[in-house]
């Protein structure tokens, strides 16, 4: 028969000691450290230092490497024998560790699109990142290095990324993000996009430059610094480096400011002029003023989804040297305008849908007139600029150096226009048969020009006359409604034996009537009678204000009636 095993009885000091190693492993490792450096060469392979330096290697890397790095002769073993088993073990040290830095550093919130957002207090500032941004990637890899002299592994950051993301949007507050410009408490707010993360709140007939913003403003990579507005400034000297003519200048001024206001629809402003008119120039700079970007000025978006993309990285859209704009474009325009999504499937998935969202202010360049579409029109303000005569050209260097040395007064300018016509925007009555389309548009021109020393009623008319001149544009490039024009002004006689000017019939006799009228441009011609109605709902608007009414009459045996007359 076996002897009964001795029973082990420990002391209190050996029950404070196992008490003290398993709550603090870095004293264990501490204590071997001393005896090594006395002489004790095993004193780092006790059985209970390697499962303290174990313990602490998986809740901190960093930390493990600091402790073992005086252990001279003892490293390459120690790591060997405290390694973590399988790289998914490592994985997790760098996700805790990078946790840690993050969750000590920032806090996280969301937006109503459910994405994770970083929010950073830095000395009197607080910067906010979109957790998916690359400057959130580089700032926490810089927290994480400067923390523990360590890297992050790709797996490991994008594991902790998801993580953070599900602590903001399932542990953090709903904020709303803006960029570049906001409406908050009755005041206009313009991020400056500097170091300081400083911004501009511009109410009625006051602005300050502010050192903390209360609304969030995030940024992309692409944007940059607007300058400290100090002063008065002068915005007159604008005029100096654009080629604006002076008839159109309040135009230019109020397109600027409306880009400023994210709680109402934006203008298209659209700058035509022959080669040598300084189209490019003068559209940098008008951007420059409220939107500054690496890449100010973009070619000619390939399709709609790059349109929006562009829209989802800054404020402002931009486009130059232009020849025309499709349809589909035209209708993004105006989305983009009012407000508006595009979707499409999300990459590397089957069902799940990118959804991005925009109201963006544009401006477009080109030799030629570009918006053609009647809903575009009413949202366009069209500058044709003159050309520069050669005895008035100057070295690009000399120009550019001049408008650095005005801009910061031009921009201060701005800000104090702003609010002027803020200011006297209450008092804007625009009567009833002049209101246009873009009513907060034509209020803050009143404004503005009130504020310039205008005379109220002058921005209404310029703008009626600057519409006209649109639709009789867009009427153009429709031969159809050439066609129709002529159609309506041919007299037919009638039972009695009058002559009428009133055409009524199908859409199919309608095409085959204007069909057979000559020297019309048939490059945009309709083929069927659906495409004929299609154009008519396009160009309704544009030959009512011309004033040739085209009514729908209901159906009869052989397909919809449709009555065309002058009013």
């Amino acid at each position: 028969m076996n002897a009964p095993a001795e029973k082990l009885i420990f002391t209190p000091e050996q029950i404070a000691a196992a008490a003290e190693q398993a709550e603090n492993p870095q004293a264990v490792v501490a204590a071997a450290l001393e005896e090594f450096k006395d002489g004790d060469a095993g004193a780092m392979y006790d059985n209970e230092v390697i499962d303290a330096l174990k313990a602490i290697r998986r809740k901190n890397e960093a930390e493990y490497a600091r402790l073992v790095s005086s252990a001279k002769g003892c490293i390459v073993r120690l790591d060997k024998l405290t390694k973590p088993e399988g790289g998914a073990a490592l994985t997790d040290n760098y996700h805790d560790m990078i946790l840690s830095v993050a969750r000590e550093r920032a806090t996280f919130a969301h937006n109503a699109e459910g994405a994770g957002i970083a929010l950073i207090e830095v000395g009197e500032h607080r910067e906010v990142q979109m957790l998916n941004s690359q400057s959130f990637d580089e700032w926490l890899r810089g927290q994480v290095y400067a923390e523990h002299k360590a890297g992050i592994p790709e797996q490991a950051m994008r594991t902790a990324l998801a993580t953070l993301s599900a602590i903001g949007k399932y542990e953090g507050p709903l904020i709303e993000t803006h960029m570049r410009c906001a409406f908050h408490d009755q005041a206009y707010f313009l991020d400056l996009c500097n170091d300081a993360w400083q911004v501009v709140r511009i109410k009625a007939n006051d602005w300050e430059v502010l050192d903390k913003s209360p609304v969030y403003f995030t940024r992309t990579k692409g944007m940059r610094a607007l300058p400290v507005p100090k002063g008065r400034g002068e915005v007159a000297l604008l005029w100096q480096h654009v080629n604006i003519p002076e008839d159109a200048r309040v135009l230019a001024l109020t397109w600027l400011l409306d880009a400023l206001r994210p709680n109402t629809a934006y203008p298209v402003l659209e700058l035509c002029g022959e080669q040598g008119a300084a189209k490019s120039t003068t559209q940098r700079r008008l951007r420059a003023l409220i939107d500054p970007n690496e890449a100010p000025l973009r070619s000619r978006p390939k399709d709609t989804e790059t349109l929006y993309i562009a829209a989802a990285n800054s404020h402002v859209v931009s486009f130059e040297n232009l020849s025309s704009l499709s349809p589909e474009q035209q209708d993004a325009l105006c989305i983009l305008s009012t407000g508006g999504a595009y979707a499409a499937r999300q990459l590397y998935t089957n069902g799940d849908e990118h959804v991005v969202s925009a109201h963006r202010p544009v401006v477009l360049n080109g030799i030629a007139t570009l918006a053609t579409a009647p809903d575009l029109l009413e949202r366009v303000v069209a500058v044709e600029l003159p050309t520069i005569a050669a005895k008035q050209r100057q070295d690009d260097q000399s120009l550019e150096s001049a408008w650095q040395r005005d801009y910061p007064t031009i921009f201060t300018g701005l800000m104090a226009l702003f609010s002027e016509a803020l200011a006297m925007l209450p008092s804007v009555q625009i009567p009833e048969q002049l209101q246009k389309r873009m009513l907060d548009m034509q209020q803050l021109g009143e404004a503005v020009t009130t504020a310039l020393g205008g005379i109220a009623g002058d921005f209404s008319k310029r703008l009626d006359a600057l519409h006209d001149e649109s639709t009789a544009r867009g009427l153009e490039s429709y031969g159809i409604a050439t066609a129709i024009q002529l159609l309506a002004d041919r007299p037919r006689p009638t039972k009695r034996g009058t002559a009428s000017n009133a055409w009524s019939g199908t859409v199919l006799e309608l095409l085959n009537a204007l069909n057979e009228i000559q020297n019309i441009d048939r490059s945009n011609w309709p083929r069927s009678a659906r495409h004929l109605t299609s154009q008519l709902t396009r160009i309704m608007p544009g030959l009512r204000a011309i004033g040739i009414k085209i009514e729908r009459k209901g159906k009869g045996r052989n397909g919809a009636v449709v009555e065309i007359s002058r009013e």
